[in-house]
């Protein structure tokens, strides 16, 4: 299975093109139906939505936290962008409410970040789609469901350490290597010593509450630290440190992920001024005919970003260490 990989729409050629802009950026016009029965779309988007459920992690966490933008246009809509507004505003009392107060003049700022397109290739040849048919076997999607995998790791990937790719000067970070994430030095070593599991995740916490963002956190973990939260405190009643991490004040959920590397550990505050999900067009399956119709090509595509955020001060409800091992 190829690696997925990210593209401009201006790969997508040039049919494909006046598809997409007679139908405001839809991907879903591109499905030629020419080649699959409408049975077999169902398959394919059963297969997607099984798949997506299995794999997707931290993305899934900002859907359920309700941090999603819909990006209007479809595959036409490049950027994403945001203003912040400096905090220069003061409050005063008097007992009449008419007493002139100073007027304060507000900065304005603005970010802005590509959206790009996440996406696989593959084809299956005519004969064996008419044969599938013909001997009434349901459309075999195990080249679609990998396909998905690839697509949902690399938007996995993404979120936490960002994309190579750069539009109008313009880069698309992730937790890991955001400006204003705040990088906090914490003691590791948890398998040797795990009383400092509980202390690391301490000072996660009181990092971004010092940038005032108090939750709810979701914790990420490399796989290596995820093992250490099976080990018992002996002084608190042989309980689990997941448990005990679960149980601390802000804390909504901890969780492994694939995308992070041996060492890392993250801690996202699941606001709407922190972290949320650019999304123009959902993971999707397209098709189309080549070689004379004796070759059906699909392409598994998604064009979702993370928009990583501070307030016009910097401040940020993102807190990581990648040093830990």
């Amino acid at each position: 299975m190829a690696e997925a990989r990210i593209s401009t729409l201006s790969e997508m050629g040039g049919n494909s093109l006046q598809k997409l802009l007679a139908n405001d950026g839809d991907p879903r016009c591109l499905r030629t139906n020419a080649m699959l029965p409408h049975d077999a779309w169902l398959a394919i988007d059963e297969a997607v939505i099984k798949v997506a459920g299995q794999r997707l992690n931290g993305i899934a966490d900002l859907e359920s936290h309700g941090l999603v933008r819909n990006i209007p246009g479809g595959l036409g809509a490049r950027y994403d962008f945001w203003q912040t507004v400096s905090d220069d505003l003061s409050a005063q009392q008097d007992m009449v409410g008419i007493t002139a107060g100073a007027e304060n003049a507000l900065d304005y700022g603005e970010s802005q970040i590509p959206i790009p397109i996440t996406h696989v290739d593959f084809r299956l040849g005519i004969r064996e789609l008419q044969a599938a048919q013909r001997n009434g076997r349901a459309l075999d999607t195990t080249y679609i469901e990998g396909a998905v995998r690839k697509v949902i790791e690399k938007l996995e990937d993404t979120l936490f350490n960002g994309s190579t790719v750069v539009a109008g000067g313009n880069s698309l970070p992730g937790y890991f290597n955001y400006t204003n994430s705040n990088e906090v030095a914490l003691t590791g070593g948890w398998t040797a010593t795990p009383a400092n599991i509980e202390k690391d995740v301490t000072k996660l916490i009181a990092a971004a509450e010092a940038d005032r963002h108090y939750g709810p956190y979701i914790l990420y973990l490399h796989t290596d630290e995820w093992v250490d939260l099976r080990m018992r405190d002996s002084t608190a009643g042989g309980i689990n440190y997941l448990n005990i991490l679960k149980g601390m004040a802000g804390i909504a959920d901890v969780k492994p992920s694939d995308a992070l590397g041996n060492g890392y550990i993250a801690l996202v505050s699941m606001t709407s001024d922190v972290i949320s999900l650019a999304k123009a067009v959902d993971i999707t399956v397209v098709e189309w005919e080549s070689h004379g119709g004796m070759q059906s090509n699909f392409k598994v595509l998604a064009a979702i970003a993370p928009r990583c955020m501070a307030d016009y001060s910097g401040r940020c409800g993102i807190c990581f260490d990648n040093n830990m091992s």
